[in-house]
């Protein structure tokens, strides 16, 4: 256990981060509208009631793993992270149970979670920016006793940049809320004016505000809210290769966990709690000959053209990890991916070190549309309908 906790030392120490960032409506000429997005995440350390389609698939891994595991153990009696066989076994298991993880969420009848990016592009020439992403999502799939609701919401705001790139900065900015009412029409907002605000205390950041107003699209047919169909574990693979680059893909990370080899190096360990903390070192030398992956990462994005990069100095290529934690039900509790690429964004060219936090929930108060549909309702009538 001590060397797992230094290597999570390790990776939750934060780091400078980025991501490409897409553009957006500045002035929509909608109507203002009141919008507080601060109160969010309260139950991330609430256990899940619900039971994910891939349950015994994911305990079944963990199974696997332990036994491998409790044939190599160290002079302390601590299982021998190092051994080939318990490396062979973790990074078999773990690349099954990030994928059941990212797969739990086609079927759960309601899930929000929340991502706080923040990065470093350095553009060469043409200058640097730091900048910060927040997306937030809940969504409510159809069942027998509820409609389906979406509302989700990403907010970009540049916090420093340097040389030519920093006349190009709205460029880099944005800021849309998408909400999917019970009639499966889409109603978007756009918003301006993005300040850092106060920090949310459950997940221990800074929240990005801005003013909203309503959007052009309004009222336009959308994506029907409704649970997909299971994919049996050994079609999974199949379905991440099919699925890529696709506007809705399950998987998350934008990386073909499942392909051959594409995990370096992966540790598997259990908490007190009875949690499963997972971290997994991605090959880039694979993950760039992999079409599923790179079509990922391209879409994610908005680059044609990129691809991960080694950072010269990191001999062992550990660059691009991913940690996560899931409840004992193989559902996601937490994920952190830290990444590095290079491509072209938004006309320059550019390389990209980012660090994506994750956080889920799945109490009835954090996935509660109630607060959401009241403000769209008021939208309405400042729009007239």
């Amino acid at each position: 256990m001590r060397k797992v906790l230094r290597v999570i030392t390790l990776i939750i120490t934060p780091l400078i981060s980025v991501c490409a960032f897409l553009s957006g409506c500045k002035s929509c000429g909608g109507k203002h509208v009141d919008i507080d997005n601060s109160d969010i995440m309260q139950d991330i350390n609430v256990s899940p009631t619900q039971s994910p389609a891939y349950e015994q698939y994911s305990r079944q891994a963990i199974e696997e793993y332990k036994q491998v595991a409790a044939m190599h153990l160290d002079g302390d009696g601590e299982v021998d992270i190092e051994n080939a066989e318990v490396i062979q076994a973790a990074n078999s298991a773990a690349a099954k149970l990030f994928a059941y993880a990212c797969y739990n969420e086609r079927t759960l009848d309601k899930y929000v979670y929340f991502s706080n990016q923040h990065g470093e592009t350095d553009l060469g020439g043409s200058g640097f920016a730091n900048a910060t992403r927040q997306e937030y999502y809940l969504r409510v799939n159809e069942s027998e006793n509820t409609c389906g609701y979406r509302y989700h919401y990403t907010i970009k705001k540049v916090l420093e940049s340097g040389g030519l790139i920093s006349g190009f900065k709205s460029l880099f900015e944005s800021a849309r809320i998408r909400i999917t009412d019970k009639t499966n029409l889409l109603y978007r907002f756009e918003g301006d004016k993005i300040i850092e605000g106060g920090e949310n205390a459950s997940i221990g950041v800074n929240m990005l505000e801005c003013e909203w107003a309503t959007g052009k699209d309004w009222g336009k047919p959308d994506v029907e809210m409704k649970k997909s169909a299971f994919i049996a574990p050994e079609d999974i693979e199949k379905d991440i290769q099919e699925s890529a680059g696709n506007d809705n893909i399950t998987m998350r990370a934008n990386i073909n966990i499942l392909a051959d080899n594409i995990i370096k190096k992966a540790n598997i360990f259990e908490a007190e709690d009875g949690c499963i903390s997972v971290i997994m070192w991605i090959d880039t030398d694979i993950a760039n000959r992999d079409e599923a992956s790179l079509k990922m990462i391209r879409k994610g994005n908005g680059s044609g053209d990129c691809s991960w990069k080694k950072d010269a100095e990191d001999e062992d290529d550990t660059g691009f990890m991913i940690y996560c934690t899931l409840w004992q039900n193989g559902m996601f509790r937490f994920y952190n991916v830290q990444e590095r690429w290079s491509g072209t964004i938004q006309g320059f060219k550019g390389t990209v070190q980012s660090q994506t936090t994750y956080h889920y929930s799945y109490s009835d108060r954090d996935c509660d549309m109630k607060a959401n549909l009241e403000m769209l309702e008021a939208a309405k009538k400042l729009k007239g309908e």
